[in-house]
């Protein structure tokens, strides 16, 4: 029995060693593009929580101000 794993040629690891390597830069530019949109997001989200914030606290000073009058 010839079960064996056999060693590829040298031409053919060059070429699995090459794919593998692009494979691997583009998988490390979809991690980028990934980081990117999930600190665009993130800046996002706390934009729309700040305005949020700034806007209950502008709405509570109007009424204490309305208040005191």
């Amino acid at each position: 029995m010839n079960d064996k794993p056999r060693i590829p040629d040298p031409q053919t690891r060059a070429r699995s060693v090459a794919n593998m390597r692009e494979t691997c830069r583009q998988l490390d530019l979809w991690n980028l593009e990934l980081d990117e949109l999930i600190a665009m997001v993130e800046t996002d989200i706390r934009q729309q929580r700040k305005a949020r914030l700034l806007g209950k606290y502008k709405r509570s000073e109007t009424t204490v101000s309305m208040k005191g009058q």
